[in-house]
């Protein structure tokens, strides 16, 4: 399954993934013609169909933004989107595909204070068959998935750096590349674990030997503790190698 977001609204994605019978999903950005002659566009297609049931998602922070939990409807229907006209270009085939509108109908009243500036709404598009309220909640949570995607690119960026490499040669980009891409999702992985199941053992997260090599890093001594360190320990130890002090001064990020 491929997960984009709004970039990717391009009709030849869609054609590219019935061409190549792979799953693909992504959040609608335009307002797409469709075939049929009644309702002639995508978003008043979907709104017309009555609403299957409910769910709580998660709405992500970030620096303007405040993580909270929406309440949002779900609508789905099938849809057949009308090839774009393109000059010069050969004309592609219809598409058709599985339409979800997912929408906060009672938005909370202090939604301006939690940093949105309006109610949440995401219209999906997928090819992946989507008949019953079942089918498109998995839907909907393969996309909330997509932001995970997002942490990853930041980590392999900014705490990699690798924008910053100075190699002069495909070769060793794709190799230094590839080589970062696991350092990033260990990072990835282990700052997941260490927000949502800070308390589990630290053996979730690294082997005996890792984690008595880095205590007694940490501690100067080759006495190991009668309890195992927690996850959360773990992290903090890590940290510390990479500088940071564990004063009371020095914000640690929770959540």
């Amino acid at each position: 399954m491929t997960v984009c977001d709004r970039e990717a609204d391009i009709y030849e994605m869609f054609v590219m993934a019935e061409e190549r019978q792979a799953a693909l999903l992504v959040r609608a950005d335009d307002n797409c013609c469709l075939q049929e002659e009644e309702v002639k566009h995508l978003w008043p297609k979907v709104e017309q169909q009555p609403v299957q049931g409910e769910l709580t998602v998660l709405i992500t922070g970030n620096d303007q933004r405040k993580e909270r939990q929406a309440t949002v409807s779900l609508r789905y229907c099938t849809v057949r989107l009308r090839s774009p006209w393109r000059p010069k270009q050969k004309k592609l085939p219809p598409v058709k595909l599985q339409a979800i509108l997912v929408r906060e109908e009672n938005p909370p009243a202090n939604l301006a204070e939690l940093g949105d500036h309006e109610p949440s709404e995401w219209l999906l598009l997928t090819n992946t068959p989507v008949t019953t309220f079942t089918e498109a909640v998995q839907v909907v949570a393969w996309y909330c998935c997509r932001w995970q995607i997002e942490v990853f690119h930041k980590i392999i960026k900014s705490g990699c750096r690798v924008e910053n490499s100075r190699l002069q040669t495909a070769t060793r980009l794709q190799n230094y590349i590839a080589l970062m891409c696991v350092v990033a999702w260990r990072l990835h992985w282990l700052t997941y674990i260490n927000r949502t199941a800070p308390a589990l053992p630290c053996t979730q997260i690294l082997s005996t030997v890792e984690w008595q090599a880095l205590y007694m890093r940490i501690h100067k001594t080759s006495k190991f503790p009668e309890t195992l360190p927690t996850v959360r320990q773990a992290v903090r130890w890590m940290a510390q190698l990479g500088g940071f002090l564990g004063r009371k001064s020095d914000k640690e990020n929770d959540k």
